[in-house]
């Protein structure tokens, strides 16, 4: 009699598909890609580098830290289904993808309390909707659990912390300047435990076990264009929201 029990991670072969030497590689070769889509970010996304200018926007900023609280709490929700998913494939890989989702899950809070020391408070923050752009996030999310699988959602993962970690503590070197290091504690702590835990090689070694054939590598890329895409979509909305309406506020009136 044929055992029925599937879908446990205990597949005849777990032996990962890229050994150690492999998965150096590959991830050296990931890592380059997403180099030059973040050369393309600043290249074509409006006010991409307006966090690290010296004359931050009070609006965009208190706006994109909601938005981050935001995307953390609808995210979650996501990211603790996909354990599911991968521990059906790999528990070696939910086990990874469960201690970093435990380190990440209440970091909300830690924007949350850098709103209110610029005079967001509690309830404004849960009285501001999500932009569309977070929904639609929220919800590829959703699609890739129920129609690909979990890859997607730990690319995701990794693109951000990748990114994160080579470009966040510039930002927060020009946000002293301009919002002052006493409003900033939130998003250094968050800084802090990325670099300090390692959260992209955590993220990494999740990848790892999840990559059977060279289609999930080729998945794997074609995940992080598509992930730049939808993010690129919310920077547009923030623009267009606060500097672009502010710009046309300014601008005078033809008489």
């Amino acid at each position: 009699m044929t055992n029925r029990v599937v879908n446990v991670g205990y597949e005849k072969d777990r032996v990962p598909f890229l050994n150690a030497a492999g998965s150096a590689q590959l991830r050296a070769d990931i890592d380059v890609q997403i180099d030059q889509q973040v050369e393309q970010w600043y290249a074509t996304v409006p006010a991409a580098a307006h966090l690290e200018g010296k004359n931050v926007d009070s609006a965009y900023y208190k706006r994109h830290l909601i938005e981050t609280a935001w995307r953390i709490r609808l995210l979650r929700v996501a990211e603790s289904k996909a354990l599911v998913e991968i521990a059906k494939r790999s528990p070696e890989a939910a086990q990874v993808w469960a201690n970093y989702e435990q380190e990440e899950m209440l970091h909300d809070e830690l924007f949350i309390d850098d709103l209110a020391k610029v005079g967001v408070s509690r309830e404004e923050f849960l009285a501001t909707e999500p932009y569309l752009s977070t929904k639609l996030l929220t919800g590829y999310f959703s699609y890739l659990l129920d129609h690909e699988g979990p890859l997607g959602v730990v690319a995701y993962s990794y693109l951000v912390e990748y990114v994160n970690v080579k470009l966040e503590p510039r930002k927060l070197v020009a946000l002293k300047e301009s919002v002052g290091e006493g409003n900033l504690g939130g998003q250094i702590s968050h800084s802090h435990t990325d670099i300090n835990d390692d959260h992209p090689g955590e993220v990494w070694a999740a990848l790892r076990f999840l990559i059977r054939s060279d289609e999930d590598i080729a998945s794997l890329r074609t995940y992080l264009q598509e992930h730049q895409s939808i993010l690129a979509l919310y920077y547009k909305e923030l623009y267009e929201d606060t500097l672009l309406t502010a710009e046309q506020a300014a601008e005078p009136v033809a008489v």
